[in-house]
């Protein structure tokens, strides 16, 4: 009996310790895909930028206006301040 209960022991910790690698895993992809996106994003604007430099401006004046907008309505989590 104590030889299962060993055994169940060992298949735990065999499974909790694949669980961790996973994490790191996960975690270096996800920062290399996100990387990834900015770079193909920047090489998008800059293409943008040189093909239709109008289109590019009316881009940035909406990414501008956005960010503006969301800075002013929404709020960090935690603030208690009321408007």
């Amino acid at each position: 009996m104590e030889r299962i209960a060993q055994y169940l022991d060992d298949l735990e910790d065999l499974i909790y310790a694949i669980a961790l690698k996973w994490e790191r895993i996960r975690s270096k992809l996800r920062f290399s895909v996100l990387v990834a996106a900015g770079i193909v994003l920047q090489a998008l604007g800059i293409l943008i930028a040189l093909s239709d430099p109008p289109l590019a401006m009316a881009v940035a004046a909406l990414l501008a206006v956005y960010l503006l907008n969301h800075g002013i309505v929404f709020r960090a989590p935690g603030d208690i301040t009321t408007a």
